[in-house]
């Protein structure tokens, strides 16, 4: 991965990404794998944003299915046994809980029925179906976690991307093997239109301050939070296209040995909630929160922080304290506006 622009300035490309997370690494892969001349831009890190600072699942989108979305379910999950497969030193299988009480908002039998379809949408898959689980299943399972009062609990797997960053930058490695020019630190100042139509970007290395014009035939804006600040760089006014929300996660030791993850409705609002064990520590997270700032400076403010505490510690105990917290990390979700 060479460092020069100006190089890249001397060509005509059938594909300009801008954004290398997972979103731009993956569609550089795949279109330098069909011939396509390609070239992939991060103005950061690659996997610097929000592919970095997820709940790191790779999941076929459980909830999805309570809005009818079997479409995005059946692709989500086909996507996850091709991880699977093609990635297994990062992929790997993750089991879930779900375990119900009676003020929960999800009903046993809606969750067994939705458990069922997920399996029924992910036929051929390698992971085993749900199982319904006993009170004493769930103790012998995770005998730290808390569970009085359970109505009813569940057994489900999806899997787990232990270093999203390794993913994306095997699809960077894999884009250049192919046949790509990749190149971060390299920040887009100006999108180019000539006869009606992007041709192109002009470009400042962040290294070396080097500025330079890329052509290309399409241009794929696949940066995530920071869509409608690259759309702002065409010279006439865009529609806004992202309205995302804050997630943000909590990182603690994983003092209770849990080998499942647990999926449960947060109390205060109802909302998915997750513990998941992750490399010897735990994932508590996550928030929804509407956010209207700069995506570079996103940080869980401590209203959030006392949320996912009070939320964790129905489950892992009145202990778990501020004081146990290594680090936060937050980012936003590019939801449509």
């Amino acid at each position: 991965m060479r460092r020069s622009l100006h190089q890249l300035t001397e060509k005509r490309y059938d594909l300009l990404i801008i954004g290398g997370g997972i979103n731009g690494a993956g569609i550089a892969a795949e279109a330098a794998g069909r011939g396509l001349r390609t070239l992939l831009l991060e103005r950061r890190d690659f996997s610097s944003g929000t592919t970095s600072r997820s709940t790191k699942l790779i999941h076929g989108g459980l909830r999805y299915l309570e809005h009818g979305e079997f479409g995005l379910v059946f692709e989500s999950l086909r996507e996850r046994e091709a991880l699977l497969r093609l990635a297994p030193h990062l992929v790997r299988p993750l089991p879930f809980l779900i375990v119900l009480h009676r003020d929960d908002p999800y009903r046993p039998l809606r969750v067994r029925f939705g458990l069922a379809v997920y399996d029924l949408l992910s036929l051929g898959k390698s992971l085993p179906s749900h199982r319904v689980l006993s009170p004493a299943e769930v103790r012998e399972r995770e005998p730290a976690l808390i569970v009085e009062g359970m109505s009813a609990a569940f057994l489900y797997f999806d899997a787990q991307v232990t270093y999203p960053e390794r993913l994306v930058m095997e699809n960077v490695r894999a884009a250049e093997a192919r046949g790509a020019d990749v190149l971060n630190y390299a920040e887009v100042i100006e999108l180019v239109i000539e006869a009606g139509a992007i041709c192109g970007a002009r470009v400042r290395d962040r290294v070396s301050g080097e500025e330079g014009l890329v052509r290309a035939r399409v241009v794929i804006n696949a940066t995530g939070p920071w869509v409608d600040a690259v759309c702002r760089l065409l010279p006439r006014a865009m529609p806004r296209y992202i309205g995302g929300t804050k997630g943000s996660h909590l990182v603690v030791p994983n003092r209770w040995g849990l080998r499942h993850a647990l999926y449960a409705a947060a109390q205060a609002d109802g909302r998915p909630f997750f513990i998941v064990p992750w490399h010897g520590y735990v994932l508590i997270g996550t928030t929804d929160v509407r956010y209207e700032g700069d995506a570079d400076q996103v940080q869980a403010d401590d209203e959030e922080v006392a949320y996912l505490l009070t939320e964790a510690r129905r489950w892992l105990g009145s202990d778990l304290r501020r004081e146990d917290l290594l680090y936060a990390y937050s980012c936003v979700r590019p939801l449509p506006y």
